[in-house]
């Protein structure tokens, strides 16, 4: 009888590991880095990157609507994988994570910056400096022949550190837009959240938020912009002006 208890012990136990390592949207038994182990190891992270994956799957599946579908679907795919690179992927504590997934899900906002942050917890050197991106920019009726014309553009962002707070820069930035629109930021103050630069704008009733996130990209130093709700951009540039998703490199 006590082998036959054991040996049900044994095989619940090993079910109930099976279960622990697979209960995230990939397995866990070969997790390797930091994020997915903590993932594994945490049972709401665990359901909230499993919620995550079907939502993912449902945005793929949703490019059928559409009538360029493949364009569509690399947009999905893309911003995938700069949402894990520059936001899930740079957390250091599970609140971090947590609070990204929830973003992502949820499409809200969480507050819990802290002035009072750890060493490890403060901005890289590598999260200051000067970033940029040359791009083509499409111009109309500039010879006076009621056509589209393309000219070359750089988006350029600094980001200034302040002496005595390691976990506040002063951000400016100079952004083109379609028929050469300029949207400028101008010495904006910026606190640190961890992984990323949060400037906070007051619009009415509303709170506007822009977010960097710097991180390695492609074997490059490069920063993220997220636009929370959108009202950063609309505040700051009108109707023209879209901040959320540009990529610029260090």
């Amino acid at each position: 009888m006590k082998k036959l208890v054991l040996a049900t012990c044994s095989i619940f136990s090993a079910l109930l590991l099976s279960n622990q390592a697979n209960s995230a949207s990939f397995d866990c038994g070969k997790a390797a880095t930091w994020v997915e182990k903590t993932i594994c190891s945490t049972p709401e992270l665990s359901k909230l990157d499993e919620a995550m994956a079907k939502k993912y799957k449902q945005n793929l599946a949703s490019a059928a609507d559409y009538e360029d579908s493949k364009s569509y679907k690399n947009g999905v795919i893309a911003n995938q994988q700069l949402w894990l690179n520059f936001q899930r992927n740079t957390c250091k504590d599970v609140k971090c994570l947590i609070r990204e997934y929830k973003e992502y899900l949820e499409e809200a906002t969480y507050h819990d910056w802290d002035d009072e942050l750890n060493h490890s917890d403060l901005p890289s050197k590598n999260a200051f400096g000067n970033f940029f991106k040359n791009f083509k920019i499409s111009i109309y009726n500039v010879d006076g022949k009621g056509k589209y014309t393309l000219q070359d553009a750089t988006d350029s962002l600094s980001i200034n550190s302040v002496n005595d707070r390691p976990n506040i820069s002063v951000v400016e930035a100079e952004l083109f837009f379609d028929n050469l629109h300029v949207c400028g930021i101008e010495e904006s103050v910026a606190t640190w959240s961890q992984n990323h630069w949060v400037i906070m704008d007051s619009n009415g009733s509303e709170e506007a938020e822009l977010r960097l996130y710097p991180a390695p990209y492609k074997n490059k130093n490069q920063l993220l912009l997220k636009d929370i709700g959108y009202h950063f951009s609309s505040g700051r540039c009108g109707v023209r002006g879209y901040f959320d998703g540009i990529l610029l490199e260090r």
